[in-house]
């Protein structure tokens, strides 16, 4: 098995009192509010199935909240995660991360040790299997990202492989949907929040509307960059910004590319996808140690963290404030911008919130197997977006009451 593969070892007692923590913890600051009938779908799954559960990537507590999903339900879930959380605090994290039932998988890379795992998972029908097909937190309450074909091919390949055994083997996938939402208003902090980054960047617009400006904050930010001549933007050109964001994201990539002429780089591809590639081989190159100085090693961290922001760059969507300017969709732009201002590695809630979560119907991929073995892409394609469609209705159809 790969050296840099770290499978998941549930510890029982470590979970119990865990998740007893992690209750209190929730009820305080981000409460579930799950209602019976969405629970009981979950609990209606048999349990010699196996079970798949697929969400959005809204927020940093989406594994909390599963958490106490798994405690709620009584049943056991095992979680897809990428690699580099497990070597957090010096590698304790990913020991910690191990006995609450995360496994790791390199993103953009050819792990085949993880999806084999993750596959494994799925046919033992022992845990459920979590996975946010999305990969990166890109902090849209509201709005979908597109998802990787993975989670298809996972429960696909598990229900091919048990059913050359035992033919009466099942496997669902589980669609849920996570929505964030302030218990109180937090319009005071949120004004509070955008002029302390308006002094650190030496600008002040407290005379236009929230979304206006941040939205000149991100341009100023863009400036800052240095990677485009000159950013400028009004409180009409929304639409432009967002362009000019995927400029800047475009230079920053080319710019390392530049630098490592045997790295794959496919200017085809999407911009998350072509970032991810370049830090999984950038990362390969940091784990052969003897072949390089401290200084060429120095410069492999800063590039690595150059593509990660490009990534956390897809995030700022300038019309995601300006289609509804709620105060959730304001709280989780001024959270991206902070990061970046005063270079933060996690960023904040404003407040504290309830969590509305809802649960879908349950995708049996029985009927799937002959066409996936005849076209294996088109089906994982096709379940892929019918899971995406789901989760994003789900999310519209949560009705958001405030305390």
């Amino acid at each position: 098995m790969d050296n840099t593969f770290h499978s998941a070892k549930h510890c029982a007692w470590i979970l119990w009192i865990a998740q007893w923590i992690n209750a209190f913890d929730l009820t305080w600051h981000n409460r579930l509010c799950l209602e019976p009938s969405n629970l009981e779908i979950l609990k209606s799954i048999p349990k010699n199935a196996g079970l798949i559960l697929v969400t959005n990537h809204a927020d940093e507590m989406d594994i909390k909240i599963f958490m106490e999903l798994s405690r709620r339900s009584r049943r056991r879930f095992t979680f897809m995660m990428n690699a580099e959380s497990f070597e957090e605090w010096h590698g304790f994290a990913g020991w910690c991360l191990q006995c609450l039932g995360c496994f790791s998988i390199e993103r953009a890379g050819s792990d085949q040790t993880a999806k084999q795992y993750a596959v494994d998972v799925v046919k033992g029908a022992r845990e459920a299997l979590v996975i946010c097909p999305e990969g990166e937190i890109f902090y849209l309450n509201d709005l979908i990202q597109p998802f990787k074909r993975g989670v298809a091919y996972i429960g696909m390949q598990a229900i091919t492989e048990m059913r050359e055994t035992q033919p009466d083997r099942r496997v669902f996938i589980l669609p849920v949907a996570i929505k964030y939402r302030y218990r109180k208003t937090i319009e005071s902090i949120l004004n509070q929040k955008i002029r302390r980054m308006e002094q650190y960047l030496f600008r002040r617009t407290s005379y236009l509307s929230f979304q206006e400006r941040l939205a000149y904050i991100m341009a100023e930010l863009l400036n800052r960059r240095e990677q485009l001549s000159h950013v400028q933007i009004a409180s009409l050109q929304l639409s432009r910004l967002k362009e000019q964001v995927c400029e800047v994201r475009t230079v920053m990539l080319s710019k390392v590319a530049e630098k490592y002429r045997q790295m794959p780089f496919d200017p085809k591809t999407e911009l998350i996808d072509r970032a991810q590639k370049m830090i999984f081989f950038l990362r390969e190159q940091l784990r052969r140690k003897k072949l390089f100085s401290s200084e060429t090693r120095l410069q492999l961290r800063k590039d690595i963290d150059e593509l990660k922001l490009s990534i956390r760059m897809a995030g700022w969507q300038p019309h995601y404030t300006s289609l509804n300017p709620s105060e959730e969709r304001l709280a989780e732009t001024v959270m991206k911008l902070e990061r970046e201002v005063f270079e933060e590695k996690r960023p904040r809630p404003l407040g504290n919130r309830n969590v509305f979560m809802r649960i879908g119907t349950p995708i049996e991929l029985s009927d799937y197997i002959q066409p996936f073995k005849e076209d294996p892409s088109a089906v994982s394609h096709q379940i892929t977006e019918q899971l995406r469609t789901n989760i994003q209705s789900l999310i519209e159809e949560i009705l958001l009451p405030r305390e």
